[in-house]
């Protein structure tokens, strides 16, 4: 049995080289039988020197076209998507394995595992007031991402949406499903779209929390960064409402909400050079935790609405 692991990438040459690299060191430990294929999206240059990574430009624009392509080009019947920023694990890609191993398991599901931050990057995280930000949001672990949901520790349960950071699924049932669809620019809610048509075809989604990956965000720990990718998190949003017309995913504010949101995007260089004053005490965090949500907000209701009127 082979796997296919799928890697989408965009401007993060150091990151996905980690990535790569302890990936092999944990696929070499189970299998001989897998590929790499990294699909870069991106500028940068990307070399490797190993006969089981392939690395390609990708033919389109867009994490979805990217995902897409690396499946076009697959040997094995066995996919494994994981993002650029995920380190593989061994009992990560242990628990993929046994789910493909398992026939029945894994033609009726498909399968995510758990992430968090790895230690060293919550420990840098706890020496600034961003990162003690995203340590107050619970950004750093995957059951604060799922606030409201279903969570249960050391146990596989059925959730209603995926995520591709570490998705595993047959060959069969991705082609079955249709693929990503390439309309999205960027990640966010073309996972969301996928999750609704794999509900559709009859599948569930399963996420393990027995064993855990590790979320390597080092490079977005950064208030320009994280809030660049709310920005795309309201684009990909617009996209998905422009698409299906879903009036839950529809952004609304006030009038005067729109105005502070204009004002706050607009003054969002000194309100970051605000945060970076107030970062000489912890006493200051409660402010500076109400200017990153604030930026946030701003973030994401600024791509939502360009990104309405582009489509």
């Amino acid at each position: 049995m082979g796997i296919s692991v799928i890697i989408p990438t965009c401007n993060r040459k150091s990151i996905v080289l980690k990535t790569i690299s302890i990936a092999l060191e944990n696929l070499a430990k189970i299998t001989s039988n897998y590929e790499i294929l990294v699909i870069n999206d991106g500028q940068d240059e990307i070399l490797f020197e190993h006969p089981s990574v392939k690395i390609f430009k990708n033919i389109k624009k867009g994490v979805a076209s990217a995902r897409n392509y690396g499946v076009s080009l697959s040997a094995y019947d066995h996919l494994l998507f994981l993002d650029d920023d995920i380190l593989l694990t061994f009992d990560a890609i242990n628990c993929f394995m046994d789910f493909f191993t398992n026939p029945e398991k894994s033609k009726m599901y498909c399968l995510n595992v758990h992430w968090k931050f790895p230690e060293e990057l919550i420990k840098q995280c706890q020496r600034n007031n961003f990162g003690r930000f995203l340590i107050h949001i619970n950004y750093i672990d995957m059951k604060g991402w799922m606030k409201g949901q279903t969570w249960k520790n050391n146990d596989e349960f059925i959730v209603p949406h995926l995520a591709s950071y570490g998705l595993a699924l047959t060959k069969e049932n991705f082609i079955y499903v249709g693929g990503y669809n390439e309309i999205y620019p960027f990640s966010g809610f073309e996972d969301y779209d996928f999750s609704m048509r794999v509900h559709q075809s009859g599948m569930k989604v399963l996420l393990n929390t027995k064993v855990c990956m590790y979320h390597n965000e080092e490079d977005r720990v950064f208030p320009e960064n994280w809030l660049q990718r709310r920005y795309r998190e309201g684009a990909t949003r617009a996209v998905y409402v422009k698409l299906t017309h879903d009036p839950s995913m529809i952004i609304q504010p006030s009038f005067i909400k729109k105005v502070v949101f204009y004002i706050i995007y607009n003054l969002h260089r000194f309100l970051i050079f605000i945060t970076r004053r107030l970062n000489i005490s912890v006493k200051f965090d409660r402010i500076s935790f109400i200017l990153f949500n604030a930026l946030a907000g701003a973030y994401i209701w600024k791509g939502y609405a360009e990104y309405t009127k582009k489509n």
